[in-house]
């Protein structure tokens, strides 16, 4: 599996985590503090950010907002 590939199950895998019910901004994907469960999506920020694009042009994921507080969740 490519490292991309590895990226993008990540982010299904943190967004489809109960705490990310509602979504989650880029930092909570790859910050993920001691009390909270969900996994956390691993690699360099551009990376992450490209794994995230595709997944919008794929459909599987959306957007709401824009620039900081852009929130990812899981398209429904």
């Amino acid at each position: 599996m490519s490292a991309l590939q590895q990226i993008k199950s990540q982010v299904v895998a943190a967004l489809s985590h109960p705490e990310a019910e509602d979504g989650l901004y880029f930092n909570n994907l790859i910050v993920v503090h001691e009390e909270e469960e969900r996994p956390i999506v691993q690699g360099e920020e551009v990376a992450v950010r490209g794994a995230l694009d595709q997944l919008l042009r794929e459909g599987v994921i959306e957007a709401l907002g824009a620039g900081d507080s852009q929130i990812f969740r899981l398209r429904k």
